[in-house]
């Protein structure tokens, strides 16, 4: 009876841990099948490694070393299958911005639970693993069957029977300041603008040289693009918190309306695809096979730890951000990863256009955006997107990285403009702008309002246009007929 009864105890135990590190994240994202491999070898050994001290623990007859371990193991469960820190630690919760950050919020909550979890432990001893073992399945089954998946990304491809010989295309990019703006006073920032008047002649691009948007908020300066009248956020815009993926969804688009066929390509943050007239919807997803730039650390460990990072645990947060301060992996999920496959996103661009299939395409990309990411040979260095939003970078710092990161997104325009002329690919128009400014400060229009808008149209010349300007009128003035 006594063998029947330790052996029904490890059983109890093992289905506990196995319950408690299983990795519902692993159902819920792409992963290629490499990283099947690495994930079910981690999760195996885990759950292995965990048995292996049961067993040596109640040998040694050290029962309370037991009720320790169980309940890190339970704190762990907790973790995983509850997302405690996209739940509770993320970069807006209470607990982030009144303890300390993330790093430090999360540590004072595992502290807490795990003192709690110990005190339960010694309190019911044995009966608190059966308990615990219903809690743990519940959140599993819970984690496993909620709506907080990869597959919430909206990509989408319907027919489009008609060709469009006159496409326009819109690319907007976040957080890039233009010609003159604060940044353009460093000796960076003039080779920056020394870049654009270079791009603008060299493909006779129509330059506004001093023009500004309204808002400083990607929202509002968006929203009063593709909408005629400036319209208060609530009207148009739909708030998604729980939604894992889109904070927004544009729910009025007038600009999408004067078009049959759009083809939006778009981040995981604000959705456009909201509208009949997008036929075509791709969302930057950060667990598909992609091409990155040099530099960028693609491996199987880098997918793995992304993944198990997504879904929010703060075990993954640490492991996640010890590897990357190590120089080991590089970051999939956005805006980072977006910035290190933004050459191979111009390209699929580039393919709709080709396409003649849209007579709109649209894109916004979170780049030259924070997290830094190119370096001076515009290769990515995952290191420059570490200490960006903790204070550890002064406003001269910030300005060499980001006056690195908008000559390289030049650069990488210039070079998108070069392979449609060689291919010979054609176009109406395709309008180049940003939401805003780089926002190192935000009081300061140069920094915060001063943004990019070119215009590249087949057979025009070069024009220079410097008065000032503001990027909303302008732009709905051509758009808006």
């Amino acid at each position: 009876m006594i063998l029947k009864e330790e052996c029904m105890n490890l059983f109890l135990y093992s289905f506990f841990y196995f319950i408690c590190l299983f990795p519902t994240w692993f159902f819920k994202f792409q992963v290629f099948k490499v990283e099947i491999f690495l994930s079910l070898s981690f999760f195996i050994t885990l759950w292995a490694l965990s048995i292996f001290c049961v067993f040596y623990l109640k040998k040694l007859n050290k029962i309370k070393s037991l009720y320790v371990f169980t309940t890190l193991i339970a704190l762990y469960g907790l973790d995983n299958h509850l997302s405690l820190h996209r739940e509770l630690t993320n970069s807006l919760s209470f607990l982030t911005n009144n303890f300390g950050g993330p790093y430090y919020a999360s540590l004072l909550l595992l502290f807490l639970m795990f003192i709690a979890l110990l005190l339960f432990n010694f309190t019911l001893k044995e009966n608190a693993a059966k308990i615990s073992l219903v809690v743990i399945v519940s959140l599993l089954l819970t984690s496993l069957f909620d709506n907080k998946s990869i597959s919430n990304l909206l990509n989408f491809k319907k027919n489009v029977s008609s060709m469009s010989e006159n496409v326009k295309v819109i690319l907007i990019f976040d957080e890039m300041s233009g010609i003159n703006s604060y940044e353009s006073k460093t000796s960076e920032g003039k080779e920056f603008d020394n870049l654009m008047y270079s791009l603008a002649k060299n493909h006779n691009l129509i330059l506004f040289s001093n023009v500004k948007t309204k808002f400083p908020s990607t929202i509002k300066s968006i929203g009063s693009l593709v909408n005629q009248k400036i319209l208060n956020p609530k009207e148009f815009i739909k708030e998604e918190n729980n939604n894992f993926h889109y904070n927004n969804t544009f729910l009025k688009n007038e600009l999408f309306e004067n078009f049959k066929s759009v083809s939006v390509f778009q981040s995981v943050h604000i959705n456009f695809c909201n509208n009949l007239s997008v036929k075509k919807c791709k969302s930057f997803n950060p667990f598909e096979k992609k091409k990155y730039i040099e530099g960028f650390k693609e491996s199987p460990l880098t997918h793995f730890v992304n993944a198990w990072k997504y879904n929010g645990s703060i075990a993954s947060l640490f492991v996640w951000r010890a590897l990357r301060q190590f120089n080991l992996i590089d970051v999939t999920l956005s805006p980072q990863g977006e910035k290190a496959s933004f050459v191979s996103t111009l390209s699929f661009v580039a393919d709709d256009i080709k396409s003649k299939k849209y007579d709109l395409i649209f894109g916004h990309f979170l780049v030259p955006h924070k997290p830094y990411g190119f370096n001076e040979n515009c290769s990515y260095e995952g290191l420059r997107s570490l200490g960006n939003y903790n204070n550890s970078l002064d406003i001269e710092q910030h300005t060499y990285f980001h006056n690195i990161d908008r000559k390289c997104t030049i650069i990488f325009i210039d070079n998108f403009l070069k392979n449609l002329s060689k291919e010979k690919i054609n176009f109406a128009d395709i309008y180049f702008l940003s939401d805003h400014g780089s926002r190192n400060i935000i009081d300061d229009p140069s920094s915060s309002l001063n943004n990019i808008f070119f215009i590249k149209r087949n057979k025009a010349k070069f024009i220079d246009i410097d008065k000032p300007t503001i990027l909303q009128d302008e732009f709905k003035k051509r758009l808006f007929k």
